[in-house]
């Protein structure tokens, strides 16, 4: 590799993403929605609410909705583990900013991509929605898939 090369590769811009997992997948959410990662919380569930989105949890007194992915993919349910995580996500829209618990089966690292190192999702051959994902990524001989959260959060948007 030339020195101009690996400079090249040391000045693009990166983008910071939290892995988490669903079954054997990895999944990848940008760093910039992520306020914090706690325990699964008590959740209060809501009457007719979406199933993918059964309740509310309380994070330091602000009344939070949760969005469980397994759910929201078609996946069946599980319980909470000793893995399992809530990752509280902060929303902006143009009229409004909110926060939203993301229900994982586990979170693992933070990894930082070159920009240049997301692709685009293959057309066949995917098992989740592509609607609600935005690209792929290799890391160490896997492929992470990146969450569209804005998609994932319309309640409007089928999951299969």
């Amino acid at each position: 590799m030339t020195q101009a090369a690996t400079a090249a590769e040391t000045t693009a811009p990166v983008q910071d993403y939290l892995t988490v997992s669903l079954d054997d997948d990895v999944f990848a959410i940008p760093v910039g929605f992520v306020h914090e990662v706690l325990d699964p919380p008590p959740v209060t569930l809501v009457p007719n609410a979406p199933d993918f989105a059964p309740g509310l949890i309380n994070v330091r007194g602000n009344i939070v909705p949760l969005i469980d992915l397994r759910r929201r993919f078609g996946m069946g349910a599980q319980g909470d583990t000793e893995h399992s995580r809530v990752i509280v996500s902060r929303i902006e829209t143009e009229a409004d900013s909110f926060f939203v618990g993301i229900k994982a089966d586990a979170v693992h690292e933070v990894l930082s991509i070159a920009k240049g190192g997301v692709e685009a999702l293959p057309e066949n051959g995917t098992r989740w929605p592509a609607r609600f994902l935005s690209g792929v990524i290799r890391h160490e001989g896997r492929f992470v898939i990146l969450l569209d959260l804005e998609r994932i959060l319309q309640s409007d948007a089928p999951a299969h």
